[in-house]
Parts: structure tokens; sequence; C-alpha cells
């Protein structure tokens, strides 16, 4: 058996990923449409929604609500439940959260210097169902005979400032295309709860997420370029594990 075929057995053949990705994009819709009007949607991101199955591959979903969303300035908080994006002074791609419209309980705010803010590790406590553990910004839990990482996200439409090296950066090889970068800042990020430890309001921020952008950029892959990631990552997955223990 040669190096290729080892490997889509291991990763999946490009027929079968692609119909992992079609299953796991179906199973996002029903989520998501199944009520009318349900103000809670979900994104499969990880392994599962890049279409890799393999042992100890990491399944997380994010789960967010409709009707809150972070906004980059005063001007855009026009709805309930607004939250405004304050830039780390500390941490590039981690942020704090105002409560730009006071609609947050005082259960869930942090005041530094007067001014409140959504702490992440009170809002992820407060997440914490019997049987689930915390995990960074995830919740660690079973779904069925599976286990997940739910990662509790704020959505922010606009793309954030500190990325914007991203969008200009010289690309030699002409990938991702314009079309693909296009459609990555028109989804913007996420913002999930956990701060930067090294940070003196490291409980209270929020680090900014790609997660959407990444899973679009996998999906651009060729079935080789696929095989060829898949392989350094689980490599240095192993690595790492092995230099941890």
């Amino acid at each position: 058996m040669n190096l290729p075929t080892r490997l889509s057995f291991l990763f999946g053949s490009e027929e079968y990923v692609s119909l992992r990705r079609q299953l796991v994009f179906l199973r996002e819709w029903l989520l998501n449409h199944q009520v009318p009007q349900n103000q809670v949607h979900t994104i499969c991101s990880g392994s599962l929604g890049e279409g890799v199955a393999y042992p100890k591959s990491d399944d997380d979903v994010m789960i967010y609500r409709t009707d809150i969303r972070v906004v980059k300035t005063y001007r855009e908080a026009t709805q309930r439940g607004d939250l405004l994006m304050v830039p780390s002074e500390y941490s590039p791609g981690y942020c704090l959260l105002l409560d730009a419209k006071g609609s947050y309980p005082d259960n869930y705010i942090q005041n530094i210097n007067g001014i409140s803010f959504l702490s992440s590790l009170l809002m992820k406590e407060s997440y914490v169902g019997e049987g689930m553990s915390i995990h960074g910004p995830c919740h660690s839990g079973n779904y069925g005979p599976e286990e997940y990482d739910f990662a509790h996200c704020i959505p922010c439409f606009d793309w954030p400032d500190v990325a914007n090296d991203w969008i200009l950066r010289n690309r030699s090889n002409d990938w991702p295309s314009c079309e693909i970068v296009e459609n990555i800042i028109q989804n913007g990020c996420h913002v999930v709860p956990v701060g930067d430890s090294t940070s003196p309001h490291g409980n209270h921020e929020w680090r900014m997420s790609f997660s959407v952008g990444e899973r679009t950029l996998m999906h651009s892959f060729n079935h080789v370029q696929f095989l060829v990631y898949n392989l350094l990552r689980l490599t240095l997955k192993t690595n790492y594990r092995k230099d941890c223990s």
C-alpha cells in the first residue's frame, strides 16, 4: 500500500471527505432551522467541520445566539445585547467586551475602572452542566456516544483591525484566492470565552476565533494538500503529547 493510499485510509478518501462535509453542513442547517426563528445557532469546527475522521480527532461545536453580537464602535451598538469590542492592551487577538446597552445581569459583569464588561469566566461558568468540564474556552461533554467540545461564542460581523495584516499580506502563489479572502472577511470572526493567562484581566478577556475562516481555507485544499496537512498536524499532536508526558 503506497503512502497516498495509506493516508486516504487514515484521513478519508476524497469522496468520503466530501460526503462528511456535506453531512456536517446538512446537520448545521437542520439544527439552525428546525425551530422557526431559532435564536441559537451552531457551527461545526475543528476536525468535525473540516471533514476529518480519525481516532482522537477534535469534534468542536461553536454555539451562539443570533440576538447578541460584538461591534467595533459605539455608533454600531444599536441593538439590545450589543457588546463593544475593546482590544486588549496586553495581548493581540484578545479583547474585553463592554456592555454597551447595560443589558446583562450583574452576575455576568466585571467592573474594571468603573466600566462594565461581560466576563468570559463568569459566562463560561454559567454554562457548565452536569458531567461537563471546562477546557480552555470550551465545555467538554458527551452528546450521545460521542464526546464534543462546546464553545459558547459571540459573533462579530466586522473584520477585527488586529487581523488586517492577513488581508494585506503578499500571496505569491495566489492562494487563497481573492474570492476566498473576501468570503472570509465578510463572515468576520467570533469571540470565545478565554483570556490570556498573563494578562491582568485574563479572567474576563475574550479571544478572537477565526474557526469559520479556517474551515473555509481547509475546504479550498485539494485532496493531496488535505492529506499532507493532516499528516503534519497528527505528527505535531503526537510529538506534543510525548513531550508533555
